[in-house]
């Protein structure tokens, strides 16, 4: 892959920007439990793409970067630092010698706690595999350093459920409880926000508990999305499904009404072509402008430089 800095990040953070140590399976049969909750179009053009050729700005791995970062920092923590942190914490020393951090066998009275292990099964031919955050006394926990916008629309709720279910399915050895928890670290949260809305995150910091499919239903799941990635591997472009609204992360198109037309900023906007229709009979006079919803995921979409339904939204926004 190429890299680009258009926006003159400096020397010290691009080091830190492009890093990278996650390991890789390089196997055309293995699919990550990541890979599978993206679209089959974006699965199948990605596998397309000749990477020496696909260009990145630094930009565009900042959020990457945080994230893992966030994520090392928390699996040293435990690794090296968790019964020193626990002391601080307040435990009683019992329950902290029970704590067992990734052990090859368990004893009796012990609190296995398991950090960022890969685990790799073969399903139908193929290879599905991936690494969980943490799974601590048998429950199952993932850090998203994201927006408050996760939280507050409830837009990755499902991919949080398949993700859990899939780790799950991987390691029924050791997950016991039949839900995930995404532990959030906000990364635009907003005191004041918090104070004005009862449903906005209300520390930097939430949890929320996700039921899981069970190991039937994630083998259904399985299943389904390996037959159509089968299906159209080799398939024009024109005959794979067109990833939908709900998959590209669209926003919400807005109607705005301008009581002067030459106006470059709304008057009011509504969710609605029919109530912005109403307000302008109401004014007698205005104009009223579509603007489409944004298709936010083709901006994290390496594929969409080869793909047509990308090329054809573009044009139209």
């Amino acid at each position: 892959m190429k890299f680009t800095n258009n926006s003159n990040i400096p020397l010290a953070l691009a080091v830190w920007a492009v890093d990278d140590d996650y390991d890789f399976v390089n196997d055309p049969k293995y699919f990550s439990v990541t890979s599978l909750l993206k679209p089959v179009r974006q699965i199948v053009l990605t596998r397309r793409l000749d990477m020496d050729n696909v260009s990145m700005d630094l930009e565009n791995l900042l959020s990457i970067a945080m994230g893992k970062s966030i994520h090392t920092a928390i699996e040293k923590a435990w690794k090296e630092n968790h019964q020193k942190n626990m002391e601080i914490l307040g435990y009683p020393q019992e329950f902290i010698d029970k704590i067992k951090v990734n052990p090859k066998e368990v004893k009796e009275g012990d609190v296995p706690c398991y950090i960022e292990q890969r685990n790799i099964r073969e399903f139908n031919g193929y290879k599905i595999g991936g690494k969980f955050d943490s799974i601590l006394d048998g429950m199952l926990n993932d850090y998203k350093s994201t927006t408050t916008y996760k939280w507050t629309t409830g837009s990755s709720d499902e991919d949080y459920r398949l993700q859990g279910s899939l780790y799950r399915w991987l390691n029924q050895d050791k997950v016991k409880e039949d839900f995930i928890r995404i532990n959030f670290v906000f990364t635009d949260w907003s005191k004041l926000s918090a104070m004005k809305d009862k449903n906005y995150p209300q520390c930097r910091v939430a949890f929320k508990d996700y039921p899981l499919l069970s190991i039937q239903e994630t083998e259904q799941f399985l299943q389904n999305k390996l037959d159509q990635i089968n299906q159209y591997k080799d398939a024009p472009d024109s005959e794979i499904p067109e990833c939908t609204d709900e998959e590209l992360w669209r926003t919400p198109t807005k109607y705005k009404y301008y009581a002067n037309e030459d106006s470059t900023r709304a008057t009011k906007n509504f969710d609605t072509l029919a109530e912005a229709n109403k307000f302008k009979a109401e004014k007698g006079k205005g104009v009223i402008r579509i603007v489409p919803g944004e298709a936010r995921r083709c901006n994290y979409c390496s594929a969409a430089t080869i793909c047509e339904q990308y090329r054809r939204i573009h044009g139209s926004e």
